[in-house]
C-alpha cells in the first residue's frame, strides 16, 4: 500500500467517525428536548421527512417541526444500532438504524419505534452536514393512529415471503 492510499484510507475512517458523531450529536439534542441544537447538523437548505406527511426545508422549519413532535413525549431515548456511511469525496450517504423509546406526555404509556435515518451529507468548510434526511420507520408498538402506515417506508429492497419461499424451493432442487 502506498502512502497516498494509506492517507486516503485514514481520511475515510476520520470522515466515517465524524459522520457517526453527527448522528450522536443529533440524538443527544433530541433526547435533551433541544430541537434547535439538534438541527445544527443540517445544511441551510436541508430537507427533512419525519413521518408527518410533509417535507420540511431548512434548519428553522425542521427544528419547529421536530419541537412539535417532541412535545408529544414526556421522555425519549434514542439508540443508534447499526450505522453505515458511504463516502465519496465531499458527499456521503448514511444509513442509521434506530431504536427509540418514548413515554407519551398525555397518557404516560410507552411507544417503541424501530426505524432508520437515510441521509445524504455534504462536507462543508467546517464539518459534515446533512442535506437530506428521511426517517424511515419499520415498525412500532403499539401502532399509533396518528402515524399513517404509508409513512412506514420499510426496508428498501426487502423481498416478500413469496419471493423467499420461491428461492428456497429453487435451491432445494439443486
Amino acid at each position: 500500500m502506498n502512502q497516498q492510499n494509506e492517507q486516503s484510507n485514514v481520511q475515510l475512517l476520520i470522515d466515517a467517525h465524524d459522520i457517526h458523531g453527527l448522528m450522536c450529536h443529533y440524538f443527544d439534542a433530541v433526547d435533551c428536548l433541544d430541537p434547535f441544537r439538534a438541527v445544527e447538523v443540517f445544511t441551510d437548505d436541508a430537507q427533512g421527512d419525519f413521518m408527518t406527511g410533509k417535507i420540511y426545508v431548512g434548519p428553522k422549519k425542521i427544528a419547529r417541526a421536530l419541537g412539535r413532535i417532541l412535545l408529544q413525549y414526556k421522555h425519549t431515548s434514542h439508540h443508534i444500532t447499526n450505522h453505515r456511511s458511504t463516502i465519496s469525496g465531499d458527499t456521503a450517504t448514511a444509513l442509521t438504524y434506530i431504536y427509540a423509546f418514548h413515554r407519551m406526555e398525555e397518557t404516560g404509556e410507552l411507544w417503541h419505534l424501530w426505524a432508520r435515518h437515510i441521509d445524504t451529507l455534504v462536507r462543508t468548510d467546517q464539518c459534515w452536514k446533512i442535506n437530506k434526511r428521511v426517517l424511515s420507520a419499520l415498525d412500532s408498538t403499539p401502532e399509533w393512529e396518528k402515524i399513517k402506515r404509508e409513512w412506514f417506508y420499510g426496508h428498501p429492497g426487502r423481498r416478500t415471503h413469496d419471493m423467499m419461499s420461491e428461492q428456497l424451493r429453487a435451491s432445494a432442487e439443486d
